[in-house]
């Protein structure tokens, strides 16, 4: 990781009874190599009478869990970025199943009594305890097997038995790389991965929602919604909250949606109708051609510490 300064502005809210922090953090830019007399910029100060181009991001904390936020963007700054203040709030949205989760957010910059908007996120997800009895339809996965930096858990879509595959891989201490994939029939696929979440809890702790949804579909069964959510137990910093248990109330936030995920068990194509035209299988198909030219010249490559997960979903 790189040794870089930068500055960070801390503010704290409430979106329902979740804690939250926001962090907004920016760097300069280092320029590529001195322009004008102008010396390469390494640390926050800025360089008197420069414009100097820095990098905010903003990232939030809910529970012991810490992700990124947002794109990051890019500012041109002639002040001194510490005078500088933000603007940080929430507000619902009329609707959202779970009800009182769904939140936009929005980061304006304020400088020399102008302000400028530079964050916005329409699809904000977190809250304490959801109750996801409300989402209709909904097929829930359950958690079949946890290792020391996996988790398994096994659900059902479009009458498919399918396994999702959660993996920690650490960076550094206390920050993580977190991917997904699915088994279904002996086939997987990954669904994300290098997702950075920093954490104030060993990863044991983490626990997650998972669940898909049916969308209307032809063929029937064919099509999902996905939604992957993190769990981590609620602690109350107040003195009068300590006697309830922390393994009596979570923190949630989702970290990642599929709108299209594709998958089903016996599948009638026929239902698409009279004018569906169904590809025959060549009898003398699959055949091995080693001279056979590729049309396709770069292979996907597969990710990494890849393995074969037969041997740990067979058992599910």
């Amino acid at each position: 990781m790189s040794d870089q300064e930068s500055m960070i502005f801390t503010y704290d809210l409430h979106a329902g009874s979740a804690p939250l922090q926001f962090f907004v953090l920016y760097v300069v830019i280092p320029l590529p190599f001195p322009r004008h007399n102008l010396p390469e910029i390494t640390s926050i100060e800025p360089v008197a009478d420069q414009p100097n181009y820095y990098s905010f991001s903003i990232s939030m904390k809910a529970g012991y869990v810490e992700r990124a936020i947002c794109s990051p963007v890019t500012l041109r700054l002639s002040i001194d970025p510490r005078q500088l203040d933000f603007s940080v709030f929430i507000f619902p949205p009329r609707t959202s199943l779970p009800a009182g989760c769904l939140y936009h957010l929005r980061v304006w910059l304020c400088a020399a009594g102008i302000d400028h908007r530079i964050f916005s996120d329409n699809d904000l997800w977190v809250g304490r305890d959801p109750d996801f009895r409300s989402v209709g339809d909904a097929s829930f996965a359950v958690l079949r097997n946890a290792t020391q930096d996996m988790l398994i858990y096994q659900g059902i879509a479009g009458r498919a038995h399918v396994s999702f595959i959660i993996k920690w891989k650490i960076v550094e201490v206390g920050l993580y790389s977190l991917s997904l994939e699915y088994e279904a029939g002996g086939v997987g696929r990954t669904l994300f991965e290098d997702c950075y979440l920093k954490l104030e809890c060993e990863p044991q702790i983490v626990t997650f929602m998972i669940y898909t949804i049916p969308v209307s579909s032809t063929p029937f069964g064919a099509s999902h919604r996905l939604r992957v959510w993190l769990r981590t137990p609620f602690v109350s910093l107040s003195p009068a909250s300590s006697t309830i248990s922390s393994g009596e109330s979570y923190i949630y936030q989702r970290i990642w949606k599929s709108d299209e995920f594709k998958l089903g068990a016996g599948l009638n194509f026929e239902a698409l109708g009279s004018k569906l035209v169904m590809g025959v299988r060549d009898p003398d198909s699959p055949r091995v051609e080693r001279d056979h030219p590729r049309l396709v010249h770069r292979l996907p490559q597969p990710p990494v510490n890849a393995v074969d997960h037969a041997s740990r979903s067979s058992g599910l």
